[in-house]
């Protein structure tokens, strides 16, 4: 079986719902949401990544090339999409060890972060945004119920222990049935990207 994070991914514009749960996940997974299709080629190409679309004429030039690709089904659910996309890579499990490495938005890698690192502004926050929400770090009332807190290095979000926890375990033990036929027991402390800020596709 493939270490299931060796493989690393490029997802089209029409799969970024896709990407961010294998960032997720922990998959090194670039979003390409306004390349051309020769971008994509070549980004793929050059950093040796699976290229992900739902694309069947993109798809072609990929095979045409040499390329590594899934061609992704358009009528398919999420969960099948993500079945598919992991056992065309030889994935058979990928339990939660690699659960929360990743940043969901910008694909940057996460480190841990005390309370007192995100309750005030003292050079932590690194958002690149610019909106609204950028004095914002982590609400009093999160920092009081949690103790713990991860933090992109690239775009400064903060993530925490929060509701989606559950639903993600959740989607990581129905991965899992299906691609090795029994459900993931592991459980490990992770952020479960409830937010400093709202994430985007």
């Amino acid at each position: 079986m493939l270490e299931a994070r060796s493989v690393t991914f490029l997802a089209d514009a029409m799969l970024g719902n896709i990407a961010r749960k294998l960032r997720i996940f922990g998959f090194d997974t670039l979003y390409m949401a306004q390349a051309h299709d020769d971008e994509i080629l070549r980004t793929g190409i050059k950093q040796d990544r699976v290229i992900l679309t739902a694309d069947k004429e993109l798809f072609k030039r990929i095979v045409k090339v040499g390329a590594r690709g899934v061609l992704v089904s358009a009528g398919a659910s999420e969960l099948e999409d993500l079945v598919h996309i992991l056992t065309e890579n030889g994935i058979t499990s990928i339990g939660m060890n690699g659960v929360g490495s990743r940043c969901s938005v910008c694909n940057g890698h996460l480190e841990k972060r005390t309370s007192d690192q995100v309750k005030n502004d003292d050079g932590c926050n690194n958002n690149n945004n610019n909106d609204d929400d950028d004095d914002v770090i982590v609400p009093d009332k999160v920092i009081a119920c949690h103790k713990q807190f991860f933090q992109c290095i690239a775009c400064g979000k903060i993530y925490w222990e929060g509701g989606h926890l559950k639903r993600i375990r959740a989607l990581v033990r129905n991965l899992d049935a299906k691609l090795v036929g029994r459900d993931c027991t592991t459980t490990s402390t992770i952020p479960s990207y409830g937010d400093s800020s709202a994430s985007k596709g």
